[in-house]
């Protein structure tokens, strides 16, 4: 599955776009956390989820929160600052 990064996440990863293998958002955050340390812990805190700061939107059609939502490998991972959008 592809994760696009937005704002500072964009900035500590160095990449817009990442791919990853995941079966559910906690191993998607898993997989980002473990590739690029630098979003830990202002994007993915130390529990291995989003911070307050943060948000996944998946597919562009709706955000989640639940780190047992499934995801398929198709799927796209937004994660974004919860500021954004305004």
């Amino acid at each position: 599955m592809r994760i696009e990064l937005y704002g500072i996440a964009r900035q500590r990863a160095g990449l817009e776009t990442v791919e990853v293998q995941a079966s559910d958002l906690r191993g998607a955050l898993r997989g980002l956390a473990e590739r690029f340390p630098a979003l830990v812990p202002e994007v993915i805190g130390p529990n291995g989820l989003l911070t307050l700061h943060y948000l996944a939107s998946l597919n562009g059609e709706r955000f989640i929160a639940d780190p047992d939502t499934p995801l398929a490998a198709d799927d796209v991972l937004l994660i974004l600052g919860a500021q954004a959008g305004g």
